[in-house]
């Protein structure tokens, strides 16, 4: 059970937010501002995204074998926290600054080698701050509390930096939208460097007092080497759970990919909203998170982790049908109709509610698959195990990434465009594509999800044979 003081728990909690804004940063700006501003084809750009992710997912397992190996004074997971924030920080400051005057070719490889070293660097902090989670509690319920504030917080940066960029960074001046101003990236990019920065160090702070209480690497577990990741993924991948578990994020991977990265676009030039109304987003989002955390208690104590994920799934393919595919039916009236930027408040209101969930009860599950796993080899992996999901998150959204850079370009969205300007066949190109991607995958993500058996009963079976083991002298340790 969990020790945790209110300071560690938000301390902890507040350290998932370098990632979002890592995110944030490449899901909803990099793509529209090196394509849009910086005049690189979408192409290339979705080239160094692919590169940069596939790389990023290539380091999550070694960098989770070598969290899992570590033994000093400050834990496992600590040293490695610090290595990686600071840079992390850094980094997204340099992703919006490129030397003025590199032809098509010096702006490519500027995206593409800080992209590699922020993914890097996020990838040394985050893996062990995802493992860390997991060790804070082996209750059930708890973990997914933990979960919860740990969301919050991530969902907190989510709405924020958007909020900033649209409401205050990119204002139209002049006549000019400022989202096509390459001088407000440069603030955007010196905002998310204060902001990462700061949360990251906090987190550290905060959680100093926990890592006396955390475990260690297991007595006579030999120490990192490189072949080690691969041993450790194989036997990962030998748990059915976590093979399924994986299935649904490989789909979702590709979601991520196609979606976000395409999210912009559509915001920009498939619904023509302005910047303050992407800003007002923030409102049905911070409503949406407030349902969904209100909500996931009551339905967590009556339903099962597996089956509540199902449910979300189909929820978010149906939740992208009703808007994009009516607007591509003709069901809607023309943008700037009242009723447009409503509904698309609505949707999002309903697509914050159930991404919300699926993050919560996603990273809770992996914690309770851990508990199988040790009891089946006598081994704590979260850093592994971690690791390994976000591998697979990582290397099919950078595909996914790829597939929607190049459609940007067949699509001929010309560098520059000024929201009304794109033709409607381009635009019908763009909703249908979307809409395939979104519906079709997260369909095939349900069922993944319907066939993870790892309910609450089954848990409390696994945790009672833990602790007989423990007790028994197994080779998990704590300091």
């Amino acid at each position: 059970m969990s020790t945790l003081t209110p300071l560690e728990k938000w301390s902890y909690a507040v350290g998932n937010m370098p990632f979002a804004i890592k995110d944030v940063a490449f899901t909803s700006f990099v793509v529209f501002y090196y394509t849009q501003v910086q005049g690189l084809s979408g192409t290339l750009t979705g080239v160094a995204m692919f590169i940069a992710l596939s790389w990023d997912a290539i380091t999550d397992p070694f960098v989770g074998s070598w969290s899992d190996t570590i033994r000093s004074r400050w834990g496992r997971r600590h040293p490695l926290l610090l290595l990686g924030g600071v840079p992390t920080a850094v980094l997204c400051f340099l992703l919006f600054v490129p030397p003025v005057g590199l032809a098509e070719a010096g702006t490519f490889l500027w995206l593409l080698v800080v992209s590699l070293a922020l993914r890097t660097f996020i990838t040394i902090y985050f893996i062990p701050y995802s493992a860390m989670g997991a060790e804070l509690s082996s209750d059930y319920d708890e973990r997914t509390e933990i979960a919860k504030t740990r969301i919050s917080m991530s969902w907190l940066a989510s709405m924020l930096m958007p909020a900033i960029a649209f409401g205050v960074i990119f204002r139209a001046e002049g006549g000019v939208d400022g989202r096509l101003v390459e001088a407000n990236y440069f603030t955007y990019g010196l905002v998310s460097f204060v902001a990462a920065g700061a949360t990251a160090l906090i987190c550290l702070w905060g959680t100093r007092t926990v890592i006396p209480r955390l475990p260690t690497a297991a007595i006579g577990q030999p120490a990192f080497h490189l072949t080690q990741p691969i041993a450790d993924f194989r036997s990962a991948l030998g748990n059915r759970n976590f093979r399924y578990k994986m299935g649904a994020s490989l789909t979702f991977g590709m979601v991520a990919g196609v979606y976000l990265t395409l999210s912009l676009y559509l915001a920009t030039y498939f619904w023509e909203f302005s910047n303050q109304q992407l800003a007002g987003m923030v409102l049905p989002t911070a409503l949406g998170t407030v349902l969904a955390f209100s909500g996931m208690g009551w339905l967590g104590l009556r339903y099962d982790k597996p089956a509540l994920l199902t449910a979300a799934a189909i929820a978010l393919a149906v939740n992208a049908f009703w808007m994009i595919g009516a607007r591509l039916l003709g069901l809607l009236p023309e943008n700037g109709h009242p009723l447009i930027y409503p509904l698309a408040m609505i949707s999002t209101c309903i697509t914050t509610v159930i991404l919300v969930g699926l993050q919560t009860l996603s990273v809770s599950l992996i914690a309770d698959i851990l508990d199988e796993q040790e009891l089946v080899t006598g081994r704590r992996q979260e850093g592994t195990f971690f690791a390994a999901g976000t591998f697979i998150l990582k290397a099919t959204t950078g595909v996914g990434t790829l597939i929607a850079g190049v459609v940007i370009d067949l699509a001929g969205i010309e560098p520059g465009s000024a929201p009304g300007s794109v033709p409607q066949p381009v635009l019908q190109s763009l909703g249908w594509f979307t809409l395939a991607v979104v519906c079709g995958l997260c369909l095939v993500a349900c069922w993944f999800y319907s066939r993870i058996r790892l309910g609450r009963k089954e848990h409390s079976r696994i945790m009672l044979q833990l602790e007989q083991s423990r007790a028994a002298g197994g080779a998990f340790t704590a300091q």
